[in-house]
C-alpha cells in the first residue's frame, strides 16, 4: 500500500475552496487498494471537475510517484490552466511577472499555480529536459523571490547540470 499513496501524511486536496464532493473523491483515492484504483478515481475527479486545480494536482502527483513523467507533465499543465483560471491571470507562465497576481497569498489559485510550476520544473528535470526545467524554475523564483515554494534547490540542480554541459 505504501507505494500506492499519493503523498503520505498529506491531505488529498490543497485548496480551501475545493468542492466537498471532490474532496471526498480525492480522499477516497488515497485509500484505494491498487494503483489502478487510485488512477481511476483521480481520472474521475478530473472528468467531473476539470476547472478545479485539485483535480489535476492529485493526478500529477500520482503519475510522478509512478514514474510516469510524461503523464505527470500533461496533468501539471492542466493544473496550471485550472489554477490560472481560478485566480484570473494568464495561464502561460512565460507571460507572468511579479505584478500579474498577489503571489504572496497563502491560499487560492496563485499558490496552487506556484506549486504546480515547481512540479513542472521537477518533472522536466526527471525527464532530462534540463534547459526547460531551468526556465520554469527561474520563472518560479521570479514570482516567488523569497522561495516560499521551495523551487530554489531544484533550480540549483538544473543549473549544475547546465554547468556540466559547458
Amino acid at each position: 500500500m505504501a507505494e500506492v499513496l499519493l503523498f503520505a501524511g498529506e491531505r488529498a486536496f490543497f485548496s480551501e475552496r475545493t468542492p466537498h464532493k471532490l474532496r471526498y473523491l480525492l480522499n477516497h483515492a488515497l485509500c484505494a487498494a491498487t494503483p489502478d484504483g487510485v488512477e481511476a478515481l483521480l481520472l474521475e475527479a478530473r472528468r467531473r471537475w476539470p476547472e478545479e486545480p485539485d483535480a489535476h494536482i492529485g493526478l500529477y502527483k500520482f503519475y510522478f510517484v509512478r514514474a510516469r513523467y510524461q503523464d505527470a507533465e500533461a496533468a501539471v499543465w492542466a493544473a496550471l490552466r485550472a489554477a490560472a483560471g481560478v485566480a484570473g491571470f494568464d495561464r502561460n507562465y512565460r507571460r507572468l511577472h511579479p505584478g500579474s497576481a498577489d503571489w504572496s497569498r497563502r491560499q487560492g489559485g496563485e499558490r496552487l499555480y506556484l506549486f504546480s510550476l515547481k512540479a513542472l520544473g521537477v518533472i522536466r528535470l526527471r525527464r532530462a529536459r534540463v534547459a526547460l526545467a531551468r526556465c520554469v524554475l527561474e520563472k518560479l523564483l521570479e514570482l516567488d523571490p523569497v522561495d516560499e515554494i521551495g523551487g530554489g534547490a531544484f533550480l540549483q540542480i538544473a543549473r549544475s547540470f547546465s554547468e556540466d554541459d559547458e
